[in-house]
């Protein structure tokens, strides 16, 4: 990964918090997260060039967390991400947050969006306002479900919860009874916090799910795939968490693999390693997919080339470990005729044999 630049509206030499951060950006945040935001915003007054390894490195995590985070704080506006040409990051801008500065944050034209994010369409900024949340509040459509909300979520609403579910209403354009059952689902699948319930709602958003019919028919398609894939690794005791969702579901979207093919990558995770593990079956899957296998016949012809190469490889090392043949192993082979080479010592030894000169 190459370095990239940080740089912040806030004045350097000083890491200011401020308390629109405390109170409405962490509460809902990964506590990993906002660490990697604070470091990021103590470094940016410094100058100086980064790398996602650096960042990892100082705060012990891993590359992997550090590009979390940066894809959470950017969509909520905390921080903007540049690239260049390749695609590849080269530059940070840390935003004041709303409410702490009368000038708009910084907004990221095309040319600045890395070609990799331009192929997607990002999920809409929250900008709902103060104004904007008294006036939904006073639809009785809007109480009814802060009502419905409140009881599947099990508390008073806080105001990071209520903030959410109105910008799944006014920016996200759920209907009322789409936003119902969305917290319904999340909460049948023992999950009411309202982070798990905001990744659910922007995963239907990118899916184009804009009615509870057609939320119903993927969550029942696709709860049927994961369940019947975590039977297959042997995985009895829990519901698929969003990490492992979005695994299963490129295997699924993606690669579009049928689940005659999944399930067999699946016996041999567990044949192999011993224990459930969808990064191994990932692993086998991602391979597959990049040898464009297609069907169960292609895997095998696969395994089969595979094989081949092993028994060739086996060969090929043998002939290296053989001995080099040496002086030893060099020398000229001489035949004798060792019944013509009696017959001279018995001569010899009988005084019949040949007199010497």
């Amino acid at each position: 990964m190459s370095s990239f630049s940080i740089n912040t509206t806030y004045p350097v030499d000083v890491t200011l918090l401020p308390n629109v951060f405390l109170d409405t950006y962490m509460p809902s945040a990964n506590g990993e997260f906002v660490k990697i935001y604070l470091y990021l915003l103590r470094m940016a007054g410094r100058n100086a060039d980064f790398s996602l390894t650096a960042v990892a490195d100082a705060l012990s995590c891993t590359e992997a967390d550090v590009r979390r985070a940066l894809r959470y704080w950017e969509r909520t506006g905390l921080l903007l991400i540049s690239g260049d040409p390749s695609g590849e990051m080269d530059g940070i801008s840390l935003c004041m947050p709303e409410g702490e500065t009368s000038k708009e944050a910084p907004v990221r034209t095309d040319k600045e969006k890395p070609p990799a994010a331009a192929k997607g369409s990002d999920p809409p900024r929250s900008t709902i306002t103060a104004k904007r949340i008294d006036e939904l509040r006073e639809s009785e459509e809007i109480q009814e479900l802060l009502f419905i909300a409140q009881q599947y979520i099990g508390h008073p609403l806080n105001r990071t919860e209520l903030e959410k579910i109105l910008y799944f209403y006014d920016d996200l354009h759920f209907s009322a009874e789409l936003i119902d059952y969305l917290i319904e689902y999340c909460s049948n699948s023992g999950h009411n916090s309202i982070h798990y319930i905001e990744k659910v709602a922007l995963s239907w958003h990118d899916e184009g799910i804009r009615t509870v019919e057609a939320a119903r028919q993927q969550a029942k398609s696709y709860n049927k795939d994961y369940y019947a894939i975590f039977r297959a690794l042997g995985i009895n005791n829990h519901s698929p968490i969003p990490a492992e969702i979005r695994i299963m579901d490129k295997w699924l979207k993606t690669y579009k693999f049928s689940m005659d093919m999944i399930s067999e990558a699946c016996t041999r995770t567990v044949m192999s390693t011993a224990k459930p593990t969808l990064a191994y079956a990932d692993g086998i899957l991602t391979s597959w997919y990049k040898k464009g296998a297609a069907s169960l016949e292609d895997i095998s012809k696969i395994d089969t080339e595979h094989n081949k190469a092993r028994k060739e490889s086996k060969k090929t090392n043998k002939a290296q470990n053989e001995p080099r043949k040496g002086g030893f192993y060099n020398f000229e082979q001489r035949n004798y005729d060792y019944d013509s080479l009696e017959k001279q010592l018995l001569s010899i030894g009988s005084g019949d044999g040949p007199k010497p000169n």
